[in-house]
């Protein structure tokens, strides 16, 4: 695996979104295209939070060994999904058991560090991927099973599938 390639696509990835928010007011960040719609600026949190209390929560567990298996991998949707490098471009719905409904940020300033963050974040983890076992693997609920360099590849595909939401959000609202 070429760790260089996977930082400069997961900080491209993540600077797109930095980028993006730095083009809007506050205003239209936190503008929902629906009462049951997410804002721009919600997306962002859920993006930070994915990343940091799920992502990269796991690659962490895989890295430390704990409530790991062998043996196993990815079902068909997670190979799908790793050889195109992307989710299909349609709607999902979290299960009710782990939605949760990203606040609204308190500000650009704070979303885009919060951006920040997970790009040092990832490039922690990136680093610490030739440490880690690959056969040592947990499972994702719908992916099957992933070592640490996929739980990493995870966060960034996931990055890239929430720009289609970021791009209704705009076309609902007239931004674009």
């Amino acid at each position: 695996m070429d760790l260089q390639k996977l930082e400069r696509n997961t900080h491209a990835a993540i600077d797109y979104w930095i980028n993006e928010y730095q083009r809007y007011s506050l205003e239209q960040i936190l503008q929902k295209p629906s009462e049951h719609e997410w804002s721009m600026g919600q997306v962002g949190i859920h993006l930070w939070m994915s990343g940091k209390g799920f992502f990269f929560k796991k690659a962490e567990m895989c890295l430390n060994k704990e409530e790991v298996t062998t043996g196993k991998g990815k079902n068909f949707s997670g190979h799908l999904i790793f050889t195109f490098k992307m989710f299909p471009p349609v709607r999902y719905e979290m299960p009710k058991q782990v939605a949760v409904v990203p606040k609204q940020p308190e500000s650009k300033e704070q979303l885009i560090a919060k951006l920040e963050e997970i790009k040092q974040i990832a490039s922690t983890f990136i680093k610490r991927i030739p440490e880690s076992d690959p056969s040592l693997k947990i499972k994702h609920p719908f992916l099957g099973y992933l070592n640490t360099a996929e739980w990493i590849q995870l966060c960034n595909i996931h990055f890239i599938h929430h720009q289609r939401q970021k791009q209704r959000i705009e076309r609902q609202l007239g931004f674009s």
